[in-house]
């Protein structure tokens, strides 16, 4: 028989799993977003105690398996918290999870502090998705998600296409100057698309997709430090063929904290 073409051996072993995944993943997380209520609580509720517990392992892999358990009932309970405009409680809950998971175990205390933080941003990340879905509506929610899209296809391309100068090479190689403008670029016009189609205030809109844009970037970057900070190149393995969850929704998570900075505010005419 012929050797098979150069595409097929090259072929990623795993990328049939990956595109099942993505499958399978997206329409029922679009499909719940849309739902609100009580279904998207709970699948946010799930999903924040498993960045949690991946967090930990990241983190501080010798935790004993109450710290574990304290961050995932941390940072769910947070997010239940918000959805239901518990905002006191959704900041103190997590951040006695964080103290509690930081005085636990025998490990030194700075190395204790590191699941302590990762409790606190995966509960205020999360949080601020659940929040922002129940209390400023379903237009909200995908405008968020649409910027986090848009800002890391357009990075990704931009910097593959572009090339160019390396942005941070000692925290994220791949990463370029070019990604990271053009990155910039596309969440901003993803503003301006949703400003169109759904005739909400130009400016404010276009600022909101500002800010998430380069604050997805920074998540993302973020992200990479912390995993290398760790001595970890997977935070996960949950999600079949793309790794962990917190590999995935690196850039969504600094996106929702700061939509809801943005909200809290109530300072700009938009979807926000």
């Amino acid at each position: 028989m012929p050797p098979e073409p150069a595409s097929v051996q090259q072929r990623d072993p795993a990328l049939v799993t990956r595109i099942l995944s993505a499958a399978v993943l997206i329409p029922v997380s679009l499909f719940l977003l849309w739902s609100g209520g009580l279904a998207f609580t709970a699948y946010c509720a799930a999903f924040a105690a498993a960045m949690a517990w991946e967090w930990m392992r990241m983190a501080i892999r010798e935790a004993p398996t109450r710290s574990f358990a304290i961050a995932s009932a941390s940072a769910s309970g947070a997010v239940l918290f918000a959805a239901d405009g518990e905002f006191f409680w959704m900041l103190a809950w997590p951040l006695a999870g964080a103290i509690g998971v930081s005085v636990t175990g025998s490990t030194p205390l700075l190395r204790r502090w590191r699941g302590g933080f990762g409790v606190l941003y995966v509960a205020l990340s999360v949080s601020a998705l659940a929040s922002i879905r129940e209390l400023n509506g379903f237009n909200a929610a995908v405008f968020i998600l649409l910027i986090v899209w848009a800002a890391d296809s357009a990075a990704y391309f931009g910097g593959t296409w572009l090339g160019g100068p390396k942005l941070v090479p000692k925290i994220s190689p791949n990463k370029t100057w070019a990604g990271l403008f053009a990155g910039i670029v596309g969440g901003v016009l993803a503003a301006w698309g949703f400003a169109t189609w759904q005739s909400t205030p130009l400016t404010g809109t276009l600022i909101a997709g500002l800010a998430l844009s380069i604050a997805a970037i920074i998540g993302d970057l973020g992200m990479s430090l912390f995993k290398r900070i760790f001595g970890v190149k997977d935070t996960g393995e949950i999600i079949p063929g793309h790794g962990g969850v917190l590999d995935r929704v690196d850039a969504l998570m600094a996106a929702c904290v700061m939509a809801l900075f943005l909200s809290a505010l109530n300072v700009l005419e938009g979807p926000l």
